[in-house]
């Protein structure tokens, strides 16, 4: 009996082993992206030494520092989101890790597309590449969060598939907001799409908090509700 409780102490130490080792690697694969946002933001050189010049290069540094904080907060969201879903996870298989790290390969891009959308901030191509870029991160999200709410994977406790924070809706809001952009690049000036995410994510966040209340009053009344017992069966004579 002591060794099957030790073998289940041990099993239990290397399931908490592996998810800390994700977890933490992708929390740093978070913080790298993040401050290679800010590595491509430079000094502007001044080629007089004159107040008027050093206000001249800020000001030409504002696509890029628009470009910094839209990804900064995008990244920050994802970071969020995946600290707030892997609180569910239980245990790891082969396929979650690699769908996390498809995930993390989109986090990793940003910082390319953030550079490329800001450096050509008056052309339509750099802006699409940046919105497909997070288009697919969004969508990794999504296969992400139904991967664990799937009852066959076993990943996360059954009645915990209907908590608000694994809910797809959230996921899906932001793919579609930069999908939207893209439309609209075809008909606005490329300048116009970087108010897109600055009017829509403020609006969604409204939305999102709405929901996230409904479905949690909803999921603390199903976490309350008794669990019916097994009637039994009258003895036949």
């Amino acid at each position: 009996m002591a060794h099957s409780s030790d073998t289940a102490l041990d099993h239990h130490d290397r399931t908490e082993f592996q998810l800390e080792r994700l977890i933490l690697f992708t929390d740093a694969v978070f913080a790298i992206a993040i401050t290679l946002l800010v590595i491509e933001i430079r000094v502007p050189e001044l080629h007089h030494a004159t107040e008027a010049e050093a206000i001249n290069g800020l000001l030409r540094l504002i696509p890029k520092f628009i470009g910094f904080f839209i990804s900064f907060f995008v990244i920050a969201i994802y970071w969020v989101a995946h600290h707030r879903i892997f609180r569910f996870v239980r245990r790891l298989d082969t396929s979650l890790i690699w769908i996390n790290l498809f995930f993390l390969l989109g986090i990793v891009l940003m910082p390319f597309t953030t550079a490329y959308q800001s450096e050509y901030s008056l052309l339509r191509t750099p802006w699409i590449v940046y919105s497909v870029n997070i288009i697919v991160v969004g969508f990794m999200q999504v296969r992400m969060q139904a991967y664990l709410r799937h009852r066959a994977h076993g990943l996360t406790l059954a009645h915990e598939h209907a908590h608000p924070d694994l809910d797809l809706y959230r996921p899906l809001s932001s793919p579609l907001v930069f999908a939207f952009s893209i439309l609209l690049s075809f008909f606005l000036a490329p300048w116009v799409l970087r108010l897109v995410p600055a009017v829509a994510f403020p609006l969604l966040g409204l939305l999102h908090r709405r929901r996230h209340r409904r479905l949690h009053t909803a999921y603390e009344r199903l976490a309350r509700r008794p669990v019916p017992k097994a009637q039994k069966t009258p003895p036949t004579p």
